[in-house]
């Protein structure tokens, strides 16, 4: 009898241990993150990191994921859970999150660009706050950066120098805005003023921007930050006045050429040339970009907007991918995620490596390529009328309102000539 109690005691501890065991890996494969708003912290140094917001809703067995900065919303449509990790993959660039479920308010691990060895640690922590901590002792009364800025990256570096305006919008402590390059923008910036300490950041899937600077006698003077890889310095003062150079004056048709002429293939390997009898009478926008540009996205989803209304009267787009990658395979496959994301019907050819020589080699009859996205008009008569260096984007305001405005006129002149 003492036997059969024993032996009923051990199953019944048996069955129990069974049990708890399989309700821990339930818990441990079925993690349940919190949802609403995160703050993601990404660690540039031991002492420096640059915030996003992140938004987390739970999505039947999964979840969507949000990547906040301002009025941009960048969803992350590959995200893998199992058991307590989690995986992110971008839908348009070649980055990647692993991290960790620590529990259902924090998640830590590295953020991955291209391949395992360009890594940036990362946590994320749930709960809405200010994307940069308020300091403790915060004056009653802030400045306020609010206008337009005229900026020096690297002032006193000529190698490295460029100019840019600064252009940024402040209610209470809270910033947005953005720089804008004579090559592009930095999209979304969003940040905190506190007292007269500025801070702004962006994370777009490719890039991680992250700037500061103090304000001291109406002057900006701070640091840029991209990812972990580059640090400069620049300085601003305010100036309403301030322009860059004209964006159609930059790039040109060489002494000695008369027009636009190559032939590359596209993600079938079929060879495609701007003589071919498809271009011939018609208007045709060459677009020289890269799948790993975020500006390039930009004026990509303009572009495919464009050239829906248009092509029925008689408009052509050509993109000329410029990719990271030399293979041919996976530079098909970059592009196509872009032509697929943005309902992009036009040509794609793949043009070569992703650099401004390989670029101005591929297509000599210009004086050189300074910018990816760098766009090229041209009329029924294979004349070149324009040759737009860079693209402003959403983020930049009026000065992305206008500049498609003044397109879609321009590209509709051409059409009715």
């Amino acid at each position: 009898m003492k036997n059969l109690l024993f032996i009923f005691i051990v199953l019944i501890t048996l069955a129990s241990c069974s049990e708890s065991s399989v309700k821990e890996k339930e818990t441990k494969s079925s993690p349940a993150l919190v949802e609403g708003d995160w703050l993601l912290e990404f660690q540039l140094s031991e002492t420096n990191s640059a915030p996003v917001n992140v938004i987390i809703n739970k999505n039947d067995s999964s979840y969507d994921i949000f990547f906040s900065n301002a009025a941009e919303k960048i969803k992350a449509k590959n995200v893998v859970i199992e058991e307590n990790n989690i995986t992110i993959h971008d839908p348009l660039f070649n980055t990647w999150f692993e991290g960790e479920i620590v529990n259902p308010t924090k998640i830590e691990g590295m953020w991955y660009k291209n391949r395992k060895e360009n890594a940036i640690p990362f946590i994320a922590i749930h709960g809405k706050s200010s994307r940069f901590k308020k300091p403790e002792n915060l004056k009653k009364t802030n400045e306020n950066i609010s206008g337009k800025w005229e900026v020096d990256f690297s002032k006193n570096n000529p190698d490295n120098h460029y100019k840019a305006i600064g252009q940024f919008q402040q209610v209470d402590n809270y910033v947005t805005g953005t720089f804008m390059t004579e090559t592009g923008d930095y999209r979304f910036l969003e940040g905190n003023m506190y007292n007269n300490n500025f801070y702004l950041s962006c994370f777009d899937g490719s890039h991680l921007f992250l700037f500061k600077a103090t304000l001291v006698h109406g002057k900006l003077t701070g640091v840029f930050w991209s990812g972990s890889h580059w640090e400069e310095p620049w300085v601003a003062s305010k100036n309403d006045s301030f322009e860059l150079s004209n964006p159609d004056s930059l790039t040109y048709l060489r002494e000695g050429y008369e027009k636009l002429a190559f032939s590359f293939p596209n993600t079938n390997a079929d060879t495609i040339s701007l003589t071919d009898e498809k271009f011939q009478n018609k208007v045709v926008i060459v677009n020289i970009m890269g799948p790993w540009c975020p500006n390039c996205k930009d004026e990509t989803a303009y572009l495919a907007e464009l050239y829906s209304k248009n092509k029925d009267k008689g408009l052509e787009i050509i993109a000329l991918s410029f990719d990271k990658s030399e293979n041919f395979e996976a530079a098909s496959a970059n592009i196509i995620k872009i032509q697929k994301n943005f309902s992009a019907n036009y040509e794609f050819l793949i043009a070569g490596k992703a650099n401004k020589i390989a670029a101005a080699e591929a297509l000599p009859m210009l004086n050189h390529i300074m910018s990816y996205p760098t766009s090229i008009f041209i009329d029924r008569e294979g004349n070149i009328q324009k040759i737009r260096t860079g693209f402003y984007g959403p983020g930049t305001g009026s000065y992305y309102t206008r500049y498609i405005e003044q397109t879609n006129d321009f590209v509709a002149k051409l059409l009715a000539e």
